[in-house]
């Protein structure tokens, strides 16, 4: 749903104004009965299974094959920063009017929504994101378009950069959980709003449009797929699924050409999270740079009281997790509840050392406290830490039957329990990795079904309108479920087949597919 608000960004303006983008953008029509997705809960296995029923219409391979293209050919992209044109289509950099108008607009949808007693998501712009193409009220979304009417070019030129880059430093930057992502979450604002072009391009038949803006919409969840943050990758597969959502009605438009080719073309995967997560492999040395320096070396207690002062600034935002004071504001009180902690976590961290690790008991015992507790801690983060990150290594249809359903202690061979306090950072810093997989590959089977929907049309074309019997009669191959590495699941009944998606955690997808009768 489109973001409601954007704190800061506007001054307000007449109420004139207001009134007349009310008028104009239809809020006193009643909302349109929602199309497209139809949502039920399957009473055995409690998965929600979202069903669209599509009507297709035959389409050949375009000639050439590849004169279709939702991204621009390698040999065409550009050595060139992405991110400065989204962050101008978003009016971060000018456009401060385009920006008024929208939240006015905004703050006129809330207010028209409390007086009919409605959810936002009842009144324009927002439920028109969930309208069918056919039924949008055109002249009213156009005429909220035109508050953006200055992106357009400015998505063509991102489109054709290699590079997405926000000079973040990162390894750097003192306290990188406090980062501020205020222009990612601008995106989905991005993609919300090329989903209305997309649409409009659609019911005016404008095809060459919309297989245009399609592109720029997977351009721009690519480009998120870049960004050194795991939130960003998230943001970029939230923005390939409103693609997908758009791509499933330009396909069922009878002009529209074939497009298996332009989606075998989308990088694999679409939106590619290697990156971020090693980021995030890297966190903990990241947000406490000074252990960076711990290792087996023989230190003197000296060097380990400098240590506790260089660290206790590096907590910054994650100080009240680990319930000390931040250390601008009680800098004694903190470096006496950090001291206490060391002390505390002294026997477990010296066991793991020892018993775990496989340490010399006289070279552990030789140590100062603090190096023992600070060793135990960087180690058992790096032990646990891969034992975790490994499955990411893997392909998701291998990874997924070893790790489906397993908390984060199924993964670890010593449990944090046994590490005590030193284990705090690892249980704390580890992110929700195979939950962001089970993301990327929800985006990678989206792909597979839409791209068998184009293998079936080509079939199509060549057979007189009718569905094959098996996938194995597509003339071209039918893409991998990335859930199980095999084909999709289909079903043929004649003159409709379903194609389902392999379940994912608490998800289904299912198209029901048919060729439209043929004027004989």
């Amino acid at each position: 749903m489109m973001r409601r608000y954007a704190p800061g960004l506007c001054l307000g303006a007449s109420l004139l104004l207001v009134a007349s983008a009310l008028t104009s953008c239809g809020f006193s029509a009643e909302p349109a009965k929602k199309a497209g997705w139809v949502k039920e809960k399957d009473k055995q296995t409690g998965i929600i299974v979202q069903t669209m029923e599509m009507t297709l219409h035959p389409a050949a391979e375009p000639r050439p094959a590849l004169k279709y293209q939702l991204l621009p050919d390698e040999f065409d992209m550009l050595d060139g920063n992405s991110a400065i044109y989204y962050l101008k289509a978003l009016g971060f950099l000018e456009q401060i009017a385009a920006r008024n108008r929208l939240r006015e607009f905004n703050e006129a949808a809330l207010e028209h929504a409390r007086r009919e007693g409605k959810s936002e998501d009842e009144m324009p712009p927002y439920v028109w994101l969930s309208m069918a193409p056919q039924e949008l009220p055109l002249d009213a979304v156009k005429s909220y378009l035109t508050f953006t009417s200055f992106q357009p070019p400015l998505l063509r030129e991102a489109v054709r950069r290699r590079w997405f880059d926000l000079d973040r430093n990162l390894r750097e930057v003192d306290d990188p959980f406090a980062y501020l992502l205020p222009e990612i979450q601008s995106m989905r604002e991005l993609a919300r709003w090329q989903s209305l072009r997309s649409k409009v391009a659609i019911a005016e038949g404008r095809i060459d449009d919309a297989v245009a803006i399609l592109g720029q919409e997977y351009a721009l969840a690519r480009h998120l797929g870049l960004d050194e943050f795991l939130v960003s990758n998230l943001v970029g597969l939230a923005c390939a699924g409103v693609a997908w959502d758009d791509a499933l009605y330009l396909v069922q438009h009878p002009d529209a050409p074939n497009l298996y080719w332009a989606f075998a073309s989308l990088p694999s995967p679409p939106v590619d999270v290697r990156y971020a997560l090693a980021v995030e492999r890297q966190l903990l040395c990241l947000q406490f740079k000074v252990l960076r320096e711990v290792d087996e070396t023989p230190r003197p207690a000296g060097y380990w009281q400098d240590f506790l002062d260089r660290l206790i600034p590096q907590f910054g935002y994650l100080a009240t997790e680990f319930g000390i004071p931040a250390a601008k504001e009680e800098p004694e009180t903190a470096r006496a509840m950090l001291v206490a902690y060391v002390a505390a976590a002294y026997p477990a961290a010296k066991r793991y050392l020892i018993e775990d690790l496989g340490l010399a008991r006289e070279q552990v015992e030789a140590y100062p406290t603090a190096q023992v507790v600070f060793l135990a801690m960087v180690r058992y983060y790096e032990e646990a830490r891969d034992d975790y990150f490994k499955w990411t290594r893997l392909p998701y249809w291998q990874a997924e039957r070893k790790t489906q359903g397993r908390s984060f202690e199924d993964f670890v061979g010593v449990k944090p329990d046994r590490v005590g306090w030193s284990a705090a950072p690892t249980l704390m810093l580890l992110p929700a990795v195979l939950a962001t997989r089970t993301a990327a590959a929800r985006v990678e089977q989206q792909v597979a079904l839409v791209q068998t929907v184009e293998a079936i049309r080509m079939y199509g074309a060549s057979h007189d309108g009718k569905l094959p019997a098996r996938l194995d009669d597509l003339p071209v191959p039918a893409p991998q479920d990335p859930f199980t590495g095999k084909p999709l699941d289909y079903q043929y009944h004649g003159d409709y087949a379903v194609l389902n998606g392999h379940p994912m955690p608490g998800l289904r997808y299912r198209l029901i597919v048919r060729f439209a009768q043929q004027a004989k």
